[in-house]
Formats: C-alpha cells, sequence, structure tokens
C-alpha cells in the first residue's frame, strides 16, 4: 500500500501479538492471549480509522460515516458485555485461573464506557446536518487513552490463566468458555459486523497471518452478500475484505 496518508495504525499504536516472540499453540491460556490481540487490533484499526477521517468527511458521506462509527462502537460495547457478564466470570470458575484475577480487566470497562455510550449516542442521533468531525475526534480523545490501557492489560491477565496445568480437564474448559463466547459474538447482524470485522483485519500484520480463520468462501459470502446492504459504510475500512490494506479514502497526508 504505497500512500501518504496517514492509516489506520496510528494514533494508537496497534499491539504486538505474543506469538511474534512465543511460541502460542501449547497452552490454551496463550492461544487465547493471542486470538485476543488480532480482536484488539481490529478495534483499534477501527477506531484509528474514524478519528483520522472524521474531520475530512464531505456532507455528502455523513450519514454513511455516522453508521460506519455508531457500528464499530456498537460492536466493542458488545465484546465487553460479553467479557463481564459471561467470559471473564466463567473463566475465574476454572479450578486453577485465580479468583478475582480478571476483576481489574472488568473494571476497567467502566472508565470507558460512558465515553463509547456517548461516541454511539453522537453516531445514531446526529443529522448529517449537524455533524462535526472536531466533536467526533474529541469524544475520542475524551476515553481512548483508558481503552487502549485495558486492551494492552487484558492480553497479560489472559495469559497468565496458564497457571491451569496444560493438557488438562480444566485447560480444555478454559477454551471451551472463550469458543463459547466467540460463537455468541457470531451471532451479531451479519450485514454489520462481519463486513466490517474483515475489513479491519490486515492480514500482512507483522509478516502475515490468517486471523480471523473462516471456512473457505465464507470471505466471498461475506463481501458478495453481506456486505451489500451497508456498502457505503465499509468504503472507511481500512483493508478490503480479504484482509489486504487500502489507503483511507478521507484521510489527511502525514
Amino acid at each position: 500500500m504505497l500512500s501518504k496518508k496517514t492509516w489506520a495504525d496510528k494514533p494508537l499504536p496497534l499491539l504486538q501479538t505474543p506469538s511474534a516472540t512465543n511460541d502460542t499453540p501449547g497452552h490454551p491460556a496463550h492461544y487465547i492471549a493471542n486470538e485476543m490481540v488480532f480482536a484488539h487490533n481490529a478495534m483499534l484499526r477501527g477506531l484509528n480509522a474514524i478519528y483520522n477521517q472524521a474531520p475530512n468527511i464531505p456532507s455528502s458521506d455523513v450519514a454513511d460515516f455516522l453508521f460506519f462509527t455508531a457500528s464499530w462502537t456498537a460492536w466493542v460495547k458488545h465484546h465487553h458485555i460479553i467479557e463481564e457478564t459471561t467470559m471473564f466470570p466463567s473463566f475465574e470458575k476454572v479450578k486453577g485461573v485465580k479468583s478475582g484475577s480478571l476483576q481489574h480487566n472488568a473494571e476497567q470497562h467502566h472508565g470507558f464506557s460512558d465515553g463509547l455510550n456517548t461516541l454511539y449516542q453522537y453516531s445514531t442521533e446526529t443529522q448529517p446536518p449537524n455533524y462535526s468531525g472536531k466533536k467526533v475526534q474529541e469524544l475520542i480523545d475524551g476515553f481512548a487513552g483508558l481503552l487502549y490501557q485495558h486492551l494492552a492489560d487484558e492480553i497479560d491477565t489472559l495469559w497468565a490463566m496458564d497457571s491451569v496445568p496444560a493438557n488438562t480437564a480444566e485447560a480444555g474448559q478454559i477454551l471451551t468458555v472463550y469458543k463459547q463466547c466467540e460463537a455468541e459474538a457470531g451471532k451479531q447482524d451479519k450485514n454489520v459486523v462481519p463486513p466490517m470485522v474483515l475489513g479491519l483485519c490486515d492480514k500482512t500484520f507483522q509478516g502475515g497471518n490468517e486471523w480471523p480463520k473462516m471456512p473457505w468462501g465464507s470471505a466471498y459470502i461475506v463481501h458478495y452478500l453481506f456486505a451489500r446492504k451497508h456498502r457505503g459504510a465499509w468504503r472507511f475500512l481500512p483493508c478490503d475484505t480479504w484482509g489486504q490494506p487500502r489507503e483511507l479514502l478521507f484521510a489527511s497526508e502525514e
């Protein structure tokens, strides 16, 4: 991708995956931590894409941009609801996971949840003639630091669940909890979340990756079927459906 425009890897820097420096397949906790970094980086690319393009949106494109912003915000909110209500409590019920070890990460949600809610409210209630890109950036500035800290801190907490011995029933329970939450997340609107998330995944990141792993042909279904309904909103994504980085349409030059 040859472009002088600001991209979605800033202003909030992306997180390094544990697999870049460690062997991750050996323990479910390591696998989960690695998968979560990919998910968190998708969130960061989305927030950076919103932030970097917000001031430059033409009036004719505001409605689509507000929908993109609302979709990203709703997805992140849903992710953290699953963590609080299901994932974290279920992890802590597994023998060998320290009781209360994920409480700090859950409490961090409260530091940025109001900011997320305000951004969601703005993006769903603002009429295009009243749109302000500066206002969007101000709202993001109000919670981005706390969100970023949470996304980074959570990885170490998940990795530390390797206190559960590998190759045991308890280790299997950890993986089962994660897969169940993953399945629950997959129930979100297929016309919104799959097209958006695939466009937030960079398959070239750290030398190449296959996140998220999907059955063969699934990306084609997303691209040619699910993405059609809100196609205008996906123009603001930093990658195409196949995970290839592309220029942010309305970002400023660096």
